[in-house]
């Protein structure tokens, strides 16, 4: 009995010199960028009497003069009528101007910019691996051949993820193992 304890205390020390002359920790560092887009649609109006202008007193000579008769003239004149111009700044933001004008004057302006923000975030998720681990505890052992109980002491020790290596030794037997994580 005394061997078996000998060889159990020996063991534990083998591990624990193997536990002592652990490597530096290693960290491992995942970095996950994502793109999120924020659609943002803004609508501004003003009325004509705040809008500044200028007069432009002389034509062009390269502007044609049609002429049409008196009643043609008063209708357009009369008319309102709606001039719409878009601006696109990229392929994804874009401006619409539209003015609205009778007699000469700007009745009304209005602007919709369709905006997209692209936001950019970052995330660096740090992992540590698991340090080596050894574990000790109590056994209870039925052996069903000859129906004997044992009692004593188990020893597990972790080197690293994927491997585990036990020790038990009782009262009557000593086992041990080495399992492989798949």
């Amino acid at each position: 009995m005394y061997r078996y304890l000998i060889i159990f205390v020996l063991v534990v020390v083998v591990l624990l010199l193997l536990n002592s002359r652990s490597a530096k920790d290693v960290t491992t560092i995942v970095t996950h960028t994502d793109t999120l887009y924020h659609d943002t649609t803004i609508v501004k109006y003003k009325k004509g009497s705040d809008i500044v202008y200028k007069i432009i007193d002389s034509v062009p000579n390269s502007v044609q003069i049609y002429i049409h008769d008196t009643a043609y003239i008063v209708n357009d004149y009369n008319k309102i009528k709606v001039y719409t111009d878009t601006l696109r700044i990229n392929t994804d933001n874009s401006v619409y101007i539209i003015d609205t004008i009778s007699q000469n004057r700007i009745l009304g302006r209005s602007y919709k910019a369709d905006l997209r923000e692209k936001t950019i975030v970052v995330t660096n998720d740090i992992y540590h691996e698991e340090k080596k681990a050894l574990y000790l505890g109590p056994v209870v052992d039925l052996r069903r051949f000859d129906n004997k109980v044992g009692i004593g002491g188990g020893l597990i020790y972790k080197p690293s993820k994927s491997q585990i290596i036990s020790v038990n030794l009782t009262t009557n037997q000593i086992s041990g193992g080495y399992y492989l994580k798949f």
